[in-house]
């Protein structure tokens, strides 16, 4: 049987992260991988695919694709980092430095010597066993990250801390696209309970169609990565003045400056809102003593813009650990919000058996190296020489 190693997402070359295009391409020259490009629609590749990797060092909040690919019944391979380990069903049982569980295995970060053994460990099971993990993705899926669960913990919230006789819902964001293809089924189903949904973002090839759902755009610049505080207080003033003349029920933030400045200015309206952190992101990432420095003042900007949120939520339980440990908010101040949820049926109805022919590993994420990208092309080098 043909063995094939796929990589499909964007080349993100804005990232200090990222991995060149050269780069990707030399490796599909020497036939080490294939490199699909971005696809706004995964489900045809999913379906080819016989397992997904994603071998991340990258604190996620929950890898959406996982649970996309654990929706379609696809065993998984993937770290034992927050975020990523939150989709593999205990029990485990131990193989060398592989934790084998119902649905896919484990592995330690940044090890591609592990990841080797668990593709070798993937191939080694008979059909029937990766036919039942792929059973128990789904069922697991079912259990804990279905976008209903999502939707309900939503409204649940919404009645608890929303303004009464106030029409309208406000959702902050850097990006349109995380908004569109993270929290449709969320904005849609609020919509329906009769709010009106007015999305603060920047523009983006989502922005059109986040407008044809009847939701109200409101674009704003937010400069993710930069450290100019003059900057970042035009934004402030940005978003204070949109929540001012909107006087919403309640304010959603999401991700690091959105989450910090929609904070800051909710708390200045007395405007209820909830904070929403979608994982630590690159600040949180090891390194030297820059980013010692910005993580601690990203930390000190959490602590003072989070003491007036009517809640925080939590996609991990390690994420909600560091900001408990950093005593930048107290544990009841905060939940698990177990993702951001996946339209299990969506995904589920495009699931189709693999080619008994090929088998293909499938890596789907953004092409960067804390994605586990590199990992992922060593330990392929490896298996071929072994």
């Amino acid at each position: 049987m043909k063995i094939s190693f796929w990589l499909l997402g964007k080349c993100d070359d804005s990232n200090p992260s990222a991995i060149p295009l050269e780069q990707l391409r030399q490796w599909e020259n020497e036939g080490v991988i294939k490199y699909l490009g971005e696809k706004d629609d995964v489900r045809e590749i999913i379906a080819k695919s016989s397992c997904i990797v994603l071998p991340s060092s990258y604190k996620e909040g929950v890898p959406r694709t996982l649970l996309e690919a654990m929706s379609m019944q696809k065993p998984i391979i993937t770290t034992n980092v927050s975020g990523c380990k939150e989709c593999i069903s205990p029990p485990f049982f131990q193989v060398d430095e592989c934790q084998i569980g119902q649905n896919g295995i484990l592995l330690p970060a940044k090890n591609s010597q592990a990841l080797c053994k668990a593709f070798e460990q993937i191939l080694s099971l008979s059909e029937e066993q990766r036919l039942n993990m792929g059973k128990n993705a789904l069922k697991y899926t079912k259990s804990r990250f279905d976008i209903k669960q999502t939707i309900q913990t939503y409204i649940n919230k919404i009645t608890q801390y929303a303004r009464p006789n106030h029409a309208n819902l406000v959702f902050i964001s850097n990006t349109s696209f995380g908004m569109y293809n993270f929290r449709l089924p969320v904005l849609k189903a609020l919509q329906k309970q009769g709010y009106q949904i007015h999305i603060i973002a920047p523009q983006d090839h989502t922005t059109k169609l986040l407008e044809r759902e009847d939701f109200i755009f409101h674009p704003i610049k937010v400069n993710a990565k930069g450290i100019n505080p003059f900057e970042d207080f035009k934004l402030f003033l940005q978003i204070r003045k949109l929540l001012k003349q909107l006087n919403p029920a309640l304010v959603f933030n999401y991700t690091i400056k959105p989450v910090i400045y929609g904070s800051f200015a909710s708390s200045t309206l007395k405007i209820p809102h909830i904070s929403i952190i979608t994982g630590l992101g690159y600040v949180f990432i090891q390194g030297g003593v820059k980013k010692r420095i910005l993580k601690s003042f990203v930390l000190s900007l959490y602590k003072q813009a989070l003491k007036q949120a009517s809640s925080i939520w939590f996609l991990n339980r390690d994420d909600q650990d560091c900001f408990i440990t950093h005593h930048i908010l107290p544990k009841s101040q905060t939940m698990i919000l177990d993702s951001e949820g996946v339209d299990i049926e969506f995904f589920k109805a495009n699931s189709t058996q693999a080619s008994q022919d090929e088998f293909i590993f499938l890596l789907i994420a953004r092409m960067l190296w804390d994605k586990g990208v590199g990992d992922f092309v060593e330990a392929i080098k490896i298996l071929r020489t072994n």
